[in-house]
């Protein structure tokens, strides 16, 4: 496509937007408390509101143009009930750790974050007070659900974003810690215990606000919220995209997707990931983020069906982003863990296994995969730590280095050394992962000042000696082997290995081509053509276009569905489609 840059707009949905009719919304501090105020007059002589929160962020605002426009006669704040420093240390040290970027997956509740007694004279001094009565903050129904909730929702990126300024963690005075230390502890245990809270009170939401902006919040009611996530767990939709800069990052996404204009480069582009992105869904006159987290924690069946709720739990098991290294630098060689260390070190229940699909090259593209023939283990862990004194690292000698062509697609196991060359733009496609254990990264410093942090430790306790040469050749490479073919269609399964339980197929299209979920959510990436249009046969959603390079979700509860080109050309079209599917032990 980079060839045909001067002969396209680019068509890619920076902002999609999805409707979903017979909703309501209010934007705005001012109409926000006409709306909760009209709520507190149907209540005599005491209400208790309460207004739950994911995030922090906007908690000032909050109190500021929200609370205190209400005119409270007690206002209770969850800060003031967490427990002291002390002993919030002594309960999560042992998940935070001392490693940069790496803890633990927290076990536990919200309550971890309390102390027992202030809970209790809390909810005593509620019981004793009449007229209204706010309790604001990250847990407030844990003091009480009270007579109206307010849920304050925040994206993740929102948060990450946030962490590179003043944003700190909850509970933790840590404005100037490192940015990758506090989304360190986001991840490993602030996210483990707010979805699990969340998750528990969706049913219970009178009102939610889409708090992202936090000078001009957007709130729905509950029943339009769950109505949204519904929406979502039975529609086709798109993921609202983000681009971030990197190290090694090119400009591919910039000029052929028109993304990350605002960015240094586009390393990243995230493109399909539930756990990471949101929606946007048009409530009433407003547009409105719905997290992808949610739609899986409150319609886990609908979205990914029964088997896949039934081996991943609250976790979707497929996604795609870019890695856009188009000017740009070399990923560094790395290493990602198997599921035994996965779950032994870092209590994480799933190993880190991915692919990588060339959806554009140049004459240098490459991948870096595997060791040569013959390489020992303990010999290139050995060279992999002299590098990090001397600064040289010889990949010839020891890591196979593969030129790469548009629509290749390679597997890579946990414990495969790996890396994308640069000049490339790589699809990547995986399953749940977490762990990514850097080994080499050519000696650059970040954006930060520091060197990138390098996980050698853990990395030569995951790399696999046995993914050598002839082994990568022969199976974790693609052969695109056609397996089926119909009118104006031909399938090719894009993915390599025997035992990846993540299905990759390529369905070259100028007719309509007919496809069913079979109860497992789908995702579809359109990788040649312009645009094609996914419809239902029996008109059960609206149609949904996909443009180059986007992806599109596909709830296992839609079922049949079909993907055909837009227009009437012979051009032919290219679609991947991407689930997980752990297989049926009685066919």
């Amino acid at each position: 496509m980079y060839e045909k840059i001067n002969e396209r707009i680019p068509n890619f949905d920076l902002h999609p937007v999805f409707v979903v009719e017979g909703t309501q919304s209010w934007k705005g501090y001012q109409q926000i408390s006409r709306v909760i105020d009209s709520e507190i007059q149907k209540y005599d002589s005491k209400c208790v509101l309460v207004i739950d929160s994911y995030y922090h962020i906007n908690h000032k605002e909050i109190r500021q143009f929200l609370i205190d426009n209400i005119h409270p006669q007690l206002v209770i704040c969850t800060d003031d009930l967490k427990a002291s420093d002390t002993v919030l240390h002594d309960r999560l040290d042992k998940f935070i750790t001392e490693d940069r970027i790496n803890g633990v997956f927290a076990v536990g509740k919200i309550d971890e974050y309390f102390d027992k007694q202030k809970l209790k004279t809390a909810q005593e001094v509620i019981n004793s007070t009449q007229g209204l009565i706010v309790i604001y903050g990250i847990g407030a129904t844990l003091v009480t659900k009270g007579n109206i909730l307010v849920y304050n929702n925040i994206t993740i990126q929102r948060i990450k974003d946030g962490y590179f300024s003043t944003l700190t963690n909850w509970g933790m005075n840590n404005p100037d810690e490192d940015p990758l230390t506090k989304e360190k502890i986001f991840n490993f245990v602030e996210s483990k215990y707010f979805d699990s809270h969340k998750r528990h009170i969706f049913d219970d939401m009178d009102f939610v606000i889409d708090g992202d902006n936090k000078d001009n919040p957007v709130m729905t009611t509950g029943d339009d919220f769950r109505k949204a996530l519904n929406y979502f767990a039975s529609h086709p939709f798109k993921l609202e995209p983000f681009f971030n800069r990197g190290v090694w990052g090119g400009h591919w996404c910039k000029d052929v997707l028109n993304g990350g204009l605002d960015k240094e480069n586009t390393a990243w582009g995230m493109t399909g990931w539930m756990n990471f992105q949101n929606t946007l869904a048009k409530l009433g006159e407003n547009e409105f983020r719905i997290i992808g987290r949610d739609i899986v924690q409150y319609k886990a069946v609908e979205f990914l069906g029964n088997q896949n709720f039934f081996w991943f739990g609250y976790n979707c098991p497929v996604g795609c982003d870019f890695l856009d290294t188009w000017g740009g630098g070399n990923l560094s060689l790395q290493v990602h863990p198997d599921i035994g260390y996965a779950q032994e070190v870092f209590n994480f229940p799933f190993g880190h296994y991915e692919s990588y699909y060339f959806l554009d090259t140049s004459e240098k593209s490459s991948v870096y995969l595997g060791t040569k023939d013959g390489v020992k283990k303990e010999e290139l862990v050995k060279a992999f730590k002299e590098a990090q004194k001397t600064g040289e690292f010889d990949d010839e000698q020891w890591i196979n280095r593969f030129p790469m062509k548009k629509h290749d697609h390679i597997y890579i196991p946990s414990g495969t050394i790996h890396a994308s060359g640069k000049d490339t733009l790589v699809l990547e496609i995986n399953p749940i992962g977490f762990q990514t254990f850097k080994l080499w990264d050519w000696g650059r410093i970040d954006a930060d000042g520091k060197p990138r942090p390098i996980n050698i430790d853990h990395g030569e306790k995951v790399i696999q000696e046995k993914y050598q040469t002839k082994f990568v050749k022969e199976h974790l490479i693609s052969k695109k082997a056609e397996v089926d073919r119909g009118t104006g269609w031909r399938k090719e399964h894009s993915g390599t290995m025997e035992y990846e339980l993540l299905k990759v197929d390529r369905y070259w299209f100028n007719k309509p081509v007919f496809f069913e979920t079979k109860d497992h959510v789908k995702l579809h990436v359109l990788v040649e053509g312009e645009e094609a249009i996914i419809v239902s046969p029996n008109n059960e959603f609206e149609p949904i276009e996909i443009h180059y390079a986007e992806a599109v979700f596909i709830p296992a509860s839609v079922g049949q569905y079909v993907i055909k080109p837009k227009d009437k050309s012979d051009e032919e079209l290219a679609v991947l489609e991407c689930y997980m599917d752990m297989g049926n032990a009685y066919q």
